[in-house]
């Protein structure tokens, strides 16, 4: 098989779920009166989904000692470089290659009509993607890695979306772009608290390390929360329907024991499906009221 092995280093969850956040933002766009151009919006979100691809791929490389330690959880990768060392320099060339790849075709994306702002949002994304594990930088390891994960996943994704169909960040996106932030704030903690005791063995200075199971359970709560109040205040009934998915999950995290990593993983997974619910729920309601 060799490198096509290198295929199951992808974290399909996570690209469906920036697929689902790049759909959201294409149709704020169209729902904000923006014009839907289908060669533009493919290009865009090519972009989108190549730098996602690169991170998966630079992540695993520089974090393959500390993955060698850690259990595999539900909505992680499947630490294939662990087993295989001889495909860890073929995972690093795919990442810089899928990165440089993204950072060109937002160039040609301004050819097809997207507006020049798209190309440092490419470049300030996939820039923050490498800089999320790369050595000397490495902010996972600095406490910085969850804002990294928040601005990506709730702003520069949906941003992408937005900008392929409107042109422009107006004031009405940045608004709605606030609850997303803090969602991505939400599964980046999601995504770490499983692993909290194995990274505290190697110095890895995450939230989940710094503040501990419990307290970050509450913090999960409280951006939830914020995140509904923001839905409600800025975006309408629907938003506010769907963001009880997310709180209503995090709120039951909250309240049932703990025990072992296993339960803390399956928790932890249960707060990221209502965080699909989500998405799922508020890209139907506007591509129904964009097709009515």
């Amino acid at each position: 098989m060799g490198r096509v092995d290198l295929i199951r280093v992808v974290r399909v969850p996570i690209l469906l779920g920036g697929a689902l956040g790049y759909g959201l933002g294409v149709l704020l766009g169209l729902a904000s009166g923006g014009t839907f151009n289908p060669r533009l919006v493919a290009v865009c979100y090519l972009v989108v989904a190549l730098g996602d691809l690169s991170t998966h791929y630079s992540n695993d490389y520089y974090d393959v000692e500390l993955d060698r330690l850690a259990p595999r959880k539900m909505f992680g990768g499947g630490n294939l470089l662990v087993a295989r060392g001889d495909l860890r320099s073929s995972a690093l060339l795919s990442a810089e290659v899928l990165s440089l790849v993204s950072i060109l075709l937002s160039g040609a994306a301004v050819l097809f009509g997207a507006p020049f702002l798209f190309v440092p949002l490419a470049v300030g994304a996939n820039l923050l993607g490498w800089s999320y594990s790369v050595p000397r930088v490495r902010l996972s390891h600095r406490g910085l890695g969850e804002a990294a994960i928040a601005i990506g996943t709730g702003f520069g994704v949906p941003a992408a979306g937005y900008l392929a169909v409107r042109g422009t960040l107006d004031p009405g996106f940045l608004l709605f772009a606030l609850p997303l932030i803090l969602y991505g704030f939400v599964l980046s903690l999601c995504l770490e608290l499983p692993d909290a005791a194995v990274d505290a063995s190697v110095g890895k200075l995450s939230v989940a390390v710094r503040l501990g199971s419990r307290p970050v359970q509450r913090l999960m709560l409280l951006f939830c929360l914020s995140s509904t109040i923001l839905l409600y205040l800025f975006s309408g009934f629907p938003s506010f329907v769907a963001s009880l998915a997310p709180l209503s999950t995090v709120a039951v995290a909250n309240i049932v024991k703990q025990g072992d990593r296993s339960r803390i993983d399956l928790l932890s997974a249960s707060c990221i499906v209502g965080l699909f619910v989500f998405l799922v729920a508020v890209d139907g309601y506007l591509l129904v009221s964009t097709l009515l």
